[in-house]
């Protein structure tokens, strides 16, 4: 077996105090204090590595197996168990060892007993292959406290090459637990190797995303101040302020919104990007057939470029049952036909005016158009959409893939399946595809396994967004919002988020953050703190004798002042520090 590897990533702060395993610290940003984090002496850092392709062989075990006796099963089939009316064995091919379960009668294969903590975050992978055909393999734990199972991750396996399961859980109670595979398929053998369950303590699963954001969110800037004639100007006073964060935070909103001034501004004050609740849907603009009316999205569209900020299209094409009823009843000729007609409607008239389509709704779950005109019904929808609307990103847009591990239809490996088929069809190869997860969770979210789903959807380099995030209504809403929002902006594959609040005047949908007097929710408090956190805001300094001054900065735009109280003079700048790869962003400036 070959090794991944990990990212190499390099702790940003490392302390220690003698006895101690941890530490806790305040981080400086901005010159202010304005969080907390923890460091952990000797913590293990996280494999951010995954792969969504087919490998002849399996790569080693992570973190050499974690708490899995025995994980690449050179020592035969020891610390496994029979897990149901089957057979196994240890095997050996092309120098790999690996335990196969065969002549199976039920979808159970090989099973292996540990204990698991509440209060820690576990990181699963593992490799699994067919003998023949394909098919989802689940690997689950069974928690003997609560006596539920939990599935911890899922992959759609094949014959002739090893597939990659990475997943994750937390727990409520201590408890013996047991890990098992499964496979409906039990005609054919379920090979499975480098099985891995690596614990991690709260505050090692924070630190990792502390120092992941400083790797992936910021960018040394460096000013270097001179005169006319190209002279070096030491003691200049440096003011930097951003104003805006290159990392995507929006928000969801209903036409409510052109009614209020307060909401207006409480909006337009946090956000940079918008999307409609509804009302760019085909049924809210075409209810009865040949009768359009864009009169309200038109409204909306114009409030928020009026106000500079950027609008995601929602959406194009949906075949959920909520469809106007005429739609349903076209024969599959018609329904193209007037699929295609929407889709000129609307793009066409806001071509160039809008970041993103979400193109064809959750098609996983609802394939209305593949069923009734062919399999490759999305795939060409997509082509037409990117000769529609050539600068906006087309998006993906499906719920649980991210939220939901159990909802087999939309598992990452079934989205990056119907990715690939859309990327597939002729003239779409070179498309970019967002990667759009709803995110609409629910009270106990499992955030080891949203990272190693960010994970595995970022292997395919598409950006992904968070495009419809909320919470259900719980006790620790407003502690889960901040969990998923900070795993989002520390992923480096993650580009974008947007929160699904639909606040209007009587009402909000799910979750709220700001009640009907128009103040702040506990889940919008958090939001504003995490605004207030990942923005670098009145930062000042002063030159060196060589005209230079260097800070490391939230990637965004910016406004430099440079002021020589030599001479008086002062010059402001506008400046780019966007992600590019490179190390240091040199920004000159003459007085």
């Amino acid at each position: 077996m070959t090794t991944l590897g990990n990212n190499g990533f390099i702790l940003f702060c490392s302390l220690f105090l003698a006895g101690t395993f941890r530490i806790l610290y305040e981080v400086v940003i901005n010159n202010n204090f304005t969080s907390l984090g923890y460091l952990v002496h000797g913590a293990t850092l996280y494999e951010y590595s995954a792969t969504i392709e087919c490998h002849k062989q399996p790569l080693d075990p992570q973190y050499g197996g974690g708490l899995i006796a025995n994980p690449g099963f050179d020592k035969g089939i020891e610390a496994w168990k029979i897990d149901g009316h089957v057979k196994i064995e240890a095997r050996e091919s092309g120098g790999n060892k690996f335990i196969v379960a065969y002549n199976r009668t039920t979808p159970y294969s090989v099973s292996q007993s540990f204990h698991l903590k509440k209060g820690l975050y576990y990181a699963f992978s593992a490799w699994v292959q067919l003998s023949e055909g394909s098919d989802t393999v689940v690997a689950m734990i069974y928690n003997s406290a609560q006596k539920t199972v939990i599935i911890v991750g899922s992959v759609i396996a094949k014959s002739g090459c090893w597939s990659m399961i990475k997943g994750g859980l937390t727990v409520d109670h201590n408890a013996p637990s047991v890990l098992h595979f499964q496979s409906n398929n039990t005609k054919s053998e379920l090979r499975v190797d480098s099985v891995s369950l690596k614990e991690f303590t709260k505050y090692e699963w924070q630190e990792n995303r502390l120092k992941n954001i400083e790797k992936v969110r910021k960018r040394t800037l460096r000013v270097i101040v001179s005169n006319k004639d190209g002279k070096k100007i030491g003691g200049a006073k440096i003011k930097i302020q951003q104003r805006k964060l290159q990392f995507v935070i929006g928000c969801a909103t209903p036409s409510s919104i052109l009614m209020s001034e307060s909401y207006q501004k409480w909006f337009v004050s946090r956000f940079t990007t918008a999307v409609f609740d509804n009302e760019m849907k085909w049924y809210y603009v075409e209810g009865l057939q040949g009768h359009e009316n864009y009169s309200t999205p038109d409204a909306m569209l114009k409030f928020f470029e009026d106000h500079g900020i950027a609008v995601r299209g929602h959406t194009v094409l949906w075949g959920a049952d909520n469809i106007q009823r005429w739609v349903k009843d076209l024969p599959p000729r018609q329904l193209l036909s007037e699929s295609v007609r929407r889709m000129g409607s609307i793009m066409s008239r806001y071509a160039g005016k809008l970041v993103a389509w979400d193109v064809v709704n959750e098609n996983l779950h609802h394939p209305l158009f593949e069923e009734r005109l062919g399999k490759n019904a999305s795939a060409m929808f997509y082509k037409i959409a990117s000769s529609l609307d050539s600068k906006a990103t087309m998006f993906l847009n499906e719920f649980n893939t991210l939220e939901h591990p159990g909802d087999m239809v939309s598992i990452p490996s079934k989205y990056v399946e119907k990715l690939q088929e859309i990327k597939a069809f002729p003239g779409n190869e070179e498309l970019v595809i967002g990667i759009g997860l709803q995110g609409h969770f629910d009270s106990h979210p499992n955030i080891p396994y949203v990272r190693a789903v960010f994970d595995l959807l970022g292997e395919t380099k598409m950006p992904i967004w968070l495009t419809e995030l909320n919470v259900m209504p719980c006790s620790n809403q407003a502690y889960y919002l901040e969990e998923i929002m900070r795993e989002a902006f520390a992923h480096p594959a993650v580009k974008g988020m947007m929160i699904w609040i639909g606040w209007k005047p009587d009402r909000c949908n799910e979750m709220c953050l700001l009640n009907y007097e128009l103040q702040n929710s506990p889940s919008g408090d958090v939001v504003d703190k995490l605004f207030a956190e990942w923005k670098t805001t009145n930062l000042t300094g002063v030159t060196d004798k060589e005209g230079s001054f260097e800070v490391k900065v939230f990637h965004g735009d910016y406004e430099i002042t440079v002021y020589n109280p030599n001479s008086g003079a002062n010059v402001t700048k506008e400046v780019q520090v966007y992600d590019d790869k490179s190390e240091t962003l040199h920004v000159s400036i003459s007085l």
